[in-house]
């Protein structure tokens, strides 16, 4: 069974950053006191994630369309779907919206993360004869939106604070030089840890649902980062430039975002 882990051992990042793409105003949202955000210290803000064994989390990355119908159709489709939704048990636990150059084929303006109780759970709210008229409205609100999902087979905690700053790799491995991705991500663990970083989160092989047919990656890749140069620095470092042949030779596509919390 395919599996989301707080990851402490390998991680991806790309080289030249050249698209900057812009952010959006989005306040997260919680439907359960697991995800509810809370004010710490100096005003920092922080947002647990606790999710127990067998639920589903999801990652969903979206690109709004800025029209006047399509507006209408979110506020449609946020009083009714999203009710619907919460009656299967779904949550919205935190947001993390672009934040500076990123690179990849795919421009979201932000993620969502969300949680079923269980893949089950989920089923029966896909199956529910509300939904069909509720999924076909997605197209007049969004441009794109991938909805990665993966089933916690040992449950999920994880703390987003507004004081640090993330990065997230998505990859398409090559199947015939897998393994010098993961000699990649093993070989840069120490430098992205004395830069600043923490390897917090990984999806692996998840499933993926999209509106325009994407093909599901091998590997979501989630850093927290304790400055904004954190990854400016890695990508600066004589490790990273050592070792990124590794990840072109191991990966058909690759991509790279830069976040903040929305909290």
């Amino acid at each position: 069974m395919r599996r989301l882990k707080l990851y402490s051992a390998r991680f991806a990042l790309v080289g030249a950053m050249l698209f900057a793409a812009g952010c959006s105003a989005l306040q997260a949202q919680s439907a359960n006191s697991a995800g509810q955000a809370q004010n710490g210290a100096a005003g920092i803000k922080s947002v647990k994630i606790e999710l127990p064994p067998q639920s589903l989390f999801s990652v969903i990355a979206f690109d709004y369309k800025r029209t006047e119908e399509a507006k209408e159709a979110r506020a449609e489709f946020q009083s009714s779907a999203i009710p619907m939704a919460t009656e299967y048990g779904f949550a919205r636990h935190g947001a993390l919206l672009i934040n500076g150059p990123s690179i990849g084929t795919y421009k979201p303006q932000g993620l969502l993360l969300t949680s079923w109780p269980s893949q089950s759970a989920y089923d029966q709210f896909a199956n529910d004869p509300r939904w069909p008229e509720f999924s076909e409205l997605r197209r007049s609100i969004w441009n794109d939106i991938r909805y990665y999902r993966d089933v916690q087979e040992d449950g999920l905690s994880l703390t987003l604070r507004s004081d640090k700053f993330y990065t997230l790799a998505i990859a398409h491995t090559d199947p015939e030089n897998a393994a010098d991705y993961d000699q990649y991500l093993a070989n840069l663990r120490g430098e992205v840890e004395r830069n600043g970083g923490r390897f917090v989160l990984k999806l692996v092989n998840p499933n993926l649902e999209s509106l325009s047919g994407a093909k599901s990656p091998n590997q979501l890749t989630f850093i927290e980062w304790d400055d904004a140069d954190g990854a400016d620095r890695l990508l600066r470092s004589d490790v990273y430039k050592a070792n990124r042949h590794l990840a072109a030779s191991g990966t058909k596509e690759l991509a790279f975002y830069r976040l903040r919390p929305s909290i």
